[in-house]
């Protein structure tokens, strides 16, 4: 027939059209209305039809490349666009393209709507775009040609009455995808791919299909149906029972976040003959992808070869639906946790990669592990078999893996148990044999205290045990733990204990070495030596270093040091009773008469005098003990009178706070300072002679924090400790006259003291971490060599100010390492050394006096000591006021 449909000219209503014709004069229906009969486009040779803009056209049966060698192509584009037919055809027995776009819709109100209906036809529809609509009584793409139906970026198919069909007759094709947010295809009735010939379906990104109905893929014997459902948001949702291959081959993949949902049963592999494969992830042999979802009460095998493929980039995949029949389970990539009761499963289940958890039942399935695949969970197993490279690790942290039958390890396999410190450990427990052809127990040891010297039961047989692993070791490189294994007729024991390594090799500074060793003294059964066992090397010496207590010796040199401030506020005093070179120019509370009065520091009377200072330091780590660091605050107090009319004698005293901290140990103190001292001097001419002896009541308290994996704990410390020191000093004043900035003076001086600390026991509160000290002294001697200068001139305004300063060597010699000796409870001593006094290093002062007016007088100080690895920073302050 030839085209009598050639231009936009509608034939009259009713009469059967062709259009065999495309450009340049193509079919055209733009936003008007046209009625036929039967409708072909591409009878025998070529033909477009174009509805756009609004157009429709209503007809009886439609075709789209009608006979062999015809092509036809229809495109129904815009809102509004439609074409309504009895049925249609797209590629009845030539070859057809049919593109609905831009919310244009095409149905068919009796007939179905088929792709590639004949045997040698093709047939491609596409549904584009939201609004864009096909609707049939059913949809069969592939139904004797090769179909191919596209639904993409939000358009919809509908399937209103009977079974749709992908790949419907033997030697037919269907692909169908239906891919982007929105896209969907919904169906009525039932829903087939690969009922005779080959069909292919794939919802992807997001894209929905729903079935009312059953669901098969391979239907018949020969056919092969498969269906992939891959993307987050991507849905096949199914009222009734889905088939997974019924008389022929059918596989059902499911990646990437996609789901599918069936209200009914789902079968693998129906009929004898039949193939039924389910992916989770990848297909096995293929790269392991994102898992999906299944949801379905049942899964069963049946009949024919079933396999369900667990091939996923999964670390905890919960499979929920329970397993029954005769079929595989394969896992092969990802982390599965079966979690339901499959007690009906009795094929075999194969681990080769990846780990499968059984926390359901799989109690008549024999699991084998091989190639690095791993078994485990809570759950019961029918048999175990450990081959080369397979791994059981039974529960999900510590559990029992229970096995309905019997348990073979073999050489090169691997029984992987993890034991805590509260004697829990992984088990096997078994109502058959055991047979035990080698294999390593792998341990993994959970971080805590261990009770050295106990036994684990890792296997039982009701049975009995046939055979050895061949031997044990620990998946943590702890060199302190020794691992054995023991046997009797129905278990196998794992032992653990010390080994004859050591905590003192672990040691790296001299108090790890020191530490290392009171732990090594201590009983098996301490907490502490438990936990110290669990750890490797590095993580060992760590560990040493918290234990050691070091703060309590670093502590101990902060408070030799600290004593210099009383001494110096008894010497500063006795220069400025002297008008010596440096002195501090303040005035003192005078008594003549029983009436106080301010006064000169050089009055002849008895005089108070008063001073305060604050100090902050820090003395750096010296690769064995941490970095100290220091402040303090306080004030000092005194009295003197002249005796013999030459010598200036008194009293001092005092109090101060310091507080101190070693981070790298994470540890801190503090010390209350109660301060006491007797001070007298004298000058003969030029040459001045300063003395005193002074004590001081520390009362100290420590907090510490040790923490390493498996143990912690939290030690507070409080005891007291006495400084008594003695010093001396002579200076020669040396007088440089008159200069533009005043009288300038010098001396240069020589200082020598010596200073004791003896530091009471105490036992820290706390755990299996505390010490216990028995005290001690340290005793260190001090040389000071320097020169002073000071100079005294009038300001403009009349206020006078005297400057002053002293540089100078001091050296410390004696005791300048602070030790501890310390012990853990039921442990023998041991001694740790704190950061070192500074033995050689710079002292310096600079001050200025103002005499702010007649009754008012300021004094500021600035002091410091440096040294190698200290920086002691001090500033004083003098303030007197008359009324």
């Amino acid at each position: 027939m030839t085209t009598n449909w050639s231009t936009g000219v509608v034939p009259t209503a009713g009469s059967a059209v062709v259009v065999n014709t495309t450009l340049p004069n193509p079919v055209i229906i733009n936003g008007g209305n046209a009625v036929a009969d039967g409708m072909s486009v591409g009878l025998n040779s070529t033909g477009m039809l174009t509805i756009s803009n609004g157009g429709t056209l209503m007809s009886n049966l439609a075709s789209v490349g009608n006979l062999v060698g015809s092509t036809g192509t229809a495109t129904i584009t815009g809102a509004g666009s439609l074409w309504n037919a009895q049925g249609m055809a797209v590629g009845y027995r030539g070859a057809g393209t049919l593109a609905i776009l831009n919310g244009g819709a095409v149905n068919t109100t009796d007939w179905e709507v088929s792709m590639g209906d004949q045997s040698g036809s093709s047939g491609s529809v596409t549904v584009d775009g939201a609004g864009s609509t096909l609707t049939g009584s059913d949809i069969v793409v592939g139904n004797g040609g090769t179909g191919t139906l596209m639904v993409s970026n939000g358009g919809t198919v509908s399937a209103t009455k009977w079974t749709s069909i992908i790949g419907h007759s033997a030697g037919s094709v269907g692909t169908a995808t239906i891919t982007g947010a929105g896209s969907r295809w919904s169906n009525a009735s039932d829903f087939y791919v690969g009922q005779n010939g080959i069909g292919s379906l794939t919802i992807a990104n997001g894209g929905a299909v729903s079935v009312a109905g059953n669901v098969v893929l391979g239907y018949q014997a020969g056919s092969s149906g498969t269906a992939t459902v891959t993307g987050a948001g991507s849905v096949w949702t199914n009222s009734g029972d889905v088939d997974v291959g019924r008389s022929g081959s059918g596989v059902l993949t499911i990646a990437n976040g996609g789901a599918v949902s069936a209200a009914g049963f789902v079968t693998l592999a129906t009929m004898a003959g039949s193939v039924g494969t389910l992916n989770i992830g990848g297909a096995a042999g293929a790269a392991a992808v994102a898992a999906g979802t299944l949801n379905a009460a049942t899964i069963q095998f049946g009949a024919g070869a079933g396999a369900i493929n667990f091939n996923h980039t999964s670390t905890s995949y919960a499979f929920a639906s329970a397993i029954s029949g005769l079929g595989t389970i394969n896992q092969v990539a990802g982390t599965t946790i079966l979690t339901a009761d499959s007690s009906g499963f009795t094929g075999a289940t194969n681990v080769s990669g990846g780990r499968l958890a059984v926390n359901g039942s799989l109690a008549n399935s024999i699991v084998t592990a091989s190639g690095g695949g791993m078994l485990g969970g809570n759950g019961i197993v029918g048999g175990i078999v450990a081959n080369a490279g397979g791994i059981i690790g039974p529960g999900n942290s510590i559990g029992t893996l229970n096995v309905n039958g019997n348990v073979a390890f073999a050489a090169g396999s691997t029984y992987q148990v993890e034991v805590n410190a509260a004697g829990q450990s992984d088990k096997i427990a078994a109502s058959g044999t055991a047979t035990l052809n080698g294999g390593t127990v792998s341990v993994l040891i959970a971080p805590g205290a261990f009770t050295l010297g106990g036994q684990y039961t890792i296997l039982t047989a009701a049975g009995g045990i046939n055979g050895a692993f061949a031997g044990a070791s620990a998946t943590t490189a702890t060199p302190f733990l020794a691992l054995g294994l023991t046997y009797d007729p129905n278990n196998v024991y794992l032992g653990i204990s010390r080994s004859n390594v050591t905590f003192a090799s672990a040691g790296l500074t001299p108090n790890q070495i020191a530490t290392g060793g009171g732990a090594d003294s201590l009983a098996l059964g301490s907490s502490l030596v438990g936990a110290l066992a669990y750890l490797d090397l590095t993580q060992a010496s760590g560990a040493l270093d918290q234990l050691s207590g070091e703060v309590h010796a670093s502590a101990k040199g902060v408070m030799v040091e600290d004593s210099r401030f009383l001494r110096e506020a008894a010497m500063d005093r006795l220069r400025a009773a002297f008008d010596g070179v440096g002195a501090v120019a303040m005035p003192v509370m005078a008594y003549a008469g029983g009436e106080p009065m301010l006064a000169p520091a050089t009055t002849d009377r008895f005089a108070a005098w008063g001073r305060g200072f604050g100090s902050w330091g820090q003395w750096n780590g010296d690769g064995n003990a941490a970095t100290i660091k220091r402040d303090i605050g306080g004030f000092f107090v005194g009295a003197d009178g002249l005796v013999a009319d030459t010598w200036r004698v008194g009293a001092v005293s005092g109090y101060s706070r310091s507080n101190f901290r070693v981070a790298d140990r994470n540890s801190s103190g503090s010390s209350d300072n109660y301060h006491a001292g007797l001070y007298g001097g004298t000058q003969w001419g030029d040459l001045a002679f300063r003395s005193g002896l002074a004590y001081t009541r520390h009362d100290i308290s420590t907090g510490r924090s040790v923490a390493f994996p498996g143990f912690a704990d939290t030690l507070k410390g409080d005891y007291s400790a006495g400084t008594t020191q003695t010093f001396g000093e002579l200076g020669y004043r040396i007088k440089a006259g008159q200069n533009p900035l005043g009288n300038l003076a010098f001396e240069p001086f020589a200082n020598l003291a010596y200073v004791n600390l003896s530091t009471n026991g105490f036992t820290e509160k706390g755990g299996a971490a505390a010490l216990t000290s028995q005290g001690g002294n340290t005793g260190v001697t001090f040389s000071t060599l320097g020169l002073r200068t000071s100079t005294g001139f009038t300001l403009g305004n009349g206020v006078n100010m005297a400057a002053r300063g002293m540089l100078g060597w001091r050296h410390a010699f004696g005791d300048t390492t602070p030790v501890s000796t310390v012990a853990f409870t039921g442990g023998s001593p041991f001694s740790i050394a704190g950061v070192p006094v500074a033995r050689d290093g710079a002292v310096a002062d600079l001050g200025l006096d103002l005499n702010l007016t007649p009754n008012a007088a300021l004094g500021l100080t600035y002091g410091g000591q440096f040294g190698s690895g200290v920086t002691d920073q001090t500033v004083r302050g003098n303030f007197a006021v008359r009324f």
